[in-house]
């Protein structure tokens, strides 16, 4: 199988950074971010964002502080990112010269369907920032068959809403690396225009009906909420 045959991979990441960081150290992470993460060939997709912290859903993980989502041709292309992307080895040695305690979690996924409707669009520095709503199903049967069949419900009900810049979804990709959390079946990522769209998607119809149709097939999910933080790479799918 050749490299184009390969299908595109979600790499996500959960920075925690150390107790008592401020304001002015998660910015300044996240601009390390952009300055050293946001570009590598094959990287299809960047967008850095902050915990969502006025975002109070119990199922929620609030234990990070900065996402990161990079969207990659295949897996070929993240390994030359993660092994010999000269850029990525530099922001590795900055944050652990001065941010030496962040921790961080990797949640990889191989994509079996890429979405993006409206991401070429920015918001003005009135409008509210764009969210990324990203969680990771476990389900009760984790079966090809199963995984397959709540993939489509997915994107029979959740994919097509108003305010959907890019959504994502796949199976885990386990590539046993000691950072890598591997306990899900199924990740899905989407880039909202706003807290309002998102806010508006899980009251519709369309989100009842998932989880009717769902009902009995999730056992536990992960979801991360934050904000992005727009940078020259920020538009998912308009760089190859």
């Amino acid at each position: 199988m050749s490299n184009k045959d390969l299908p595109k991979m979600m790499h996500s990441t959960y920075f925690t950074l150390a107790m008592g960081s401020t304001p002015a150290n998660r910015e300044s992470f996240i601009e390390s971010c952009a300055a050293y993460l946001s570009k590598s060939k094959g990287m299809l997709s960047f967008w850095v964002a902050e915990l969502a912290e006025d975002v109070f859903r119990l199922e929620n993980d609030r234990d990070f502080n900065i996402s990161m989502n990079q969207v990659f041709e295949n897996q070929a292309a993240f390994d030359l990112y993660n092994s010999n992307d000269t850029s990525h080895k530099q922001f590795v040695t900055e944050v652990n010269r001065w941010a030496a305690s962040t921790g961080r979690r990797v949640l990889d996924s191989y994509l079996s369907d890429l979405i993006a409707s409206d991401g070429r669009h920015i918001p003005a520095s009135n409008e509210s920032p764009r969210m990324v709503h990203s969680i990771y199903f476990s389900l009760t049967d984790n079966s090809a068959e199963s995984i397959d069949q709540f993939t489509e419900l997915c994107l029979k009900y959740l994919s097509n809403h108003k305010g959907v810049c890019t959504f994502a979804i796949g199976g885990v990709a386990n590539l046993h690396r000691d950072v890598s959390i591997t306990n899900y079946d199924v990740a899905m990522n989407i880039l909202w225009q706003s807290k309002d769209s998102y806010s508006e998607y899980l009251k519709s119809q369309e989100h009842d009906d998932f989880l009717m149709a769902s009902q009995g097939m999730i056992s536990n999910t992960q979801v991360f909420d934050s904000y992005v933080h727009e940078t020259p790479m920020a538009n998912p799918l308009t760089h190859n």
